[in-house]
């Protein structure tokens, strides 16, 4: 890349003692990166002068004529800034003679020459983004007329990824400064909210539902809360609730949950099932699924204090369970399967303190 900068020196031929520039900050030179070729120029005597050239490394070591080509009368040079140069401070050392045959006192300038390991950053670069998981950020570094992304070479002002990491970009400024810059991306994960498992509630029964977390700073329920926690009452029948939290990252997380009701004065106990088939009626569970869809959202697996006494027609005790809910096969209390026929039912139910009862009949469909 070739770039036309600000004249470096500028002579008076007939000065016989000249100058030598004093040690200058990184910061007020002139900027270079390696990978690149750029071309400098000075001002002698009415354009009848040449020019003896040196680059010095930052040991004083000359550096190879290889690297470098003068134009024409000297007035201006070609500098290939290989990788091969290290990154430093290098200095131009300048020599003018006149076609009076007059020679100036040797003039110096120091240009900071960039690379990977070694650079002095240029202003108003923004070096650091985030960006939630799964998303995509924009990586911006600022202002500039040229850019050169390493990973990829891309020269697209604006590098796009959502992978964290530190992405390095090379920028030339409108001075034609040029420098490397390390971007770095960090990638916040997304906020963690638990609303557990899908459950019922019998009767007049209430939940709370509390996802509070100290860097959650935003809050939007399916109810129309904004609160950290809310009041699931079962009289209102099946209920699907989401959350969504929003941290203070500006990350985004949600979840949601089943809230099946059920009215326990009014337990729907299947009147038959058919132990020797394959489907849903296989074994005898209560409550039903609920019409009009008659999906099974497994409430009975919510009882845990359940006694069922199972009686044949002749009033003989033939299966009976206590406890968490169990499903009934079909067999008696030896294993072995009961014939088709109607059985009756005693049923007790205890949920929170509070016992209901049922009384029935159901039959095996063999």
């Amino acid at each position: 890349m070739r770039r036309y900068l600000h004249i470096l020196f500028s002579f008076l031929v007939f000065i016989v003692v000249g100058h030598r520039a004093l040690p200058q900050n990184p910061y007020d030179l002139p900027m270079a990166c390696v990978g690149t070729v750029e071309e400098y120029w000075v001002k002698g005597f009415n354009g009848a002068s040449d020019f003896q050239w040196r680059i010095l490394n930052a040991d004083g070591e000359e550096v190879s004529t290889n690297y470098y080509t003068v134009i024409n009368n000297g007035d201006s040079i070609l500098v290939n800034w290989s990788q091969q140069l290290p990154g430093g401070i290098y200095t131009f050392e300048v020599i003018e003679h006149s076609h009076l045959g007059c020679t100036g006192e040797p003039y110096t300038q120091d240009i900071v020459l960039n690379s990977s390991d070694f650079h002095v950053p240029l202003e108003f670069v923004n070096e650091f983004f985030q960006v939630c998981q799964g998303n995509t950020a924009a990586l911006e570094p600022g202002d500039f007329i040229n850019y050169l992304w390493t990973i990829d070479n891309s020269t697209a002002p604006v590098y796009y990824t959502g992978e964290a990491g530190t992405y390095e970009v090379r920028l030339y400024d409108s001075d034609y400064s040029c420098s490397f810059h390390d971007i770095e991306l960090k990638v916040n994960p997304l906020p963690v909210v638990d609303l557990g498992h899908d459950t019922t509630l019998f009767g007049g029964q209430t939940m709370v539902l509390n996802v509070y977390d100290p860097t959650f700073s935003n809050y939007e329920w399916s109810t129309g809360a904004t609160s950290a926690s809310i009041i699931v009452e079962g009289g209102y029948g099946d209920q699907f609730i989401w959350v969504v939290v929003t941290d203070d990252n500006g990350c985004v997380g949600s979840d949601s949950i089943n809230v099946y009701a059920e009215d326990l004065t009014k337990l729907r106990i299947p009147k038959a099932f058919m132990p020797d088939t394959d489907g849903e009626n296989r074994t005898w569970k209560f409550p039903a699924p609920k019409p009009p869809y008659y999906i099974d959202n497994g409430l009975w697996s919510y009882l845990n204090d359940v006694d069922v006494l199972v009686y044949n027609r002749w009033g003989k005790l033939v299966w009976k369970s206590s406890g968490p809910f169990k499903e009934w096969d079909g067999r008696d209390l030896g294993g072995r399967p009961l014939p088709m026929d109607s059985y009756h039912y005693i049923i007790r139910i205890t949920v929170d303190g509070k016992t209901f009862n049922y009384k029935g009949s159901v039959t095996i469909i063999r």
